[in-house]
């Protein structure tokens, strides 16, 4: 009897959930299937690729893993908004996620700082006063909001999104909001313990914005470039306190607490 060959050993299941897998990201990602979408029935799927509702329903928790689909109880399966961003978004989440050393962190920072440098100067061009003036308003916020640690650290992180935001680059805004739920979210709710380092940002925003507003764009970078430097090394020690040193014959006393 001839061997079996690997590839007719798999199941027919897993095959057809693949080649619905297939078929729908390719309509999707095309665009031929928008954004909202609801998709066939479980019944009508099964029926157009000859498969069974159980290779149905594998096809669609595959899409949903990858942000191309979601389902509405009752309502059935539709096509994801932002479909195109999601799958980058998240996969760059999950990086962070599974990441968690050290050097995935200095890692994330520095892309943190290439995508704000280059997005910077985007609001620098002839046609961006729309978006100078939303950074304004940003700004004007953070002011308004410097009483209140919480709501100041959203309003940080709204102003650095509009940096991004306001550059009208939709790749390297979709690659910020991947970074931001590991980043920026963390150093809001880390840094802001009291009104002297909510001052020190508050100043160093000013500085940024002031820049941007005169048009100068290398002086624009060196403030944003400075307040990022200066955001990663006070993240550093709030995150990594240095472990401190035991006194001999202090038993069990001076150890670092786990993180």
């Amino acid at each position: 009897m001839e061997r079996m060959k690997p590839s007719a050993r798999r199941s027919p299941a897993p095959a057809l959930a693949d080649r619905i897998v297939g078929q729908l990201e390719r309509e999707i990602l095309a665009g031929r299937l928008s954004a909202g979408e609801k998709l066939p029935t479980e019944e009508e799927l099964g029926t157009f690729h000859g498969a069974s509702r159980a290779a149905v329903r594998e096809a669609l928790q595959m899409l949903k893993a990858r942000g191309l689909v979601v389902s509405r109880r009752g309502s059935g399966s539709f096509v994801a908004e932002n479909t195109w961003e999601q799958p980058l978004q998240r996969s760059l989440e999950r990086y962070a996620a599974l990441r968690g050393d050290a050097r995935a962190f200095h890692e994330l920072l520095d892309l943190r700082v290439l995508v704000e440098t280059f997005c910077i100067r985007r609001l620098m061009r002839p046609g961006a006063e729309m978006q100078r003036e939303r950074l304004a308003d940003c700004l004007v916020r953070m002011e308004a909001e410097r009483a209140n640690l919480r709501r100041f650290g959203s309003a940080d992180l709204a102003f650095h999104h509009e940096i991004v935001h306001g550059a009208g680059n939709e790749l390297m805004t979709t690659i910020y909001r991947g970074l931001i739920p590991k980043l920026g979210e963390r150093f809001a709710r880390a840094t802001y313990t009291d009104l002297e380092l909510t001052d020190r940002t508050l100043r160093d925003h000013r500085e940024i914005f002031s820049a941007v507003k005169s048009g100068d764009e290398s002086l624009a970078v060196a403030k944003l470039v400075a307040h990022l430097e200066w955001s990663r090394r006070h993240m550093e020690e709030v995150v990594s306190p240095p472990v401190p040193v035991q006194k001999p014959g202090a038993r069990g006393r001076g150890r670092a607490k786990p993180a």
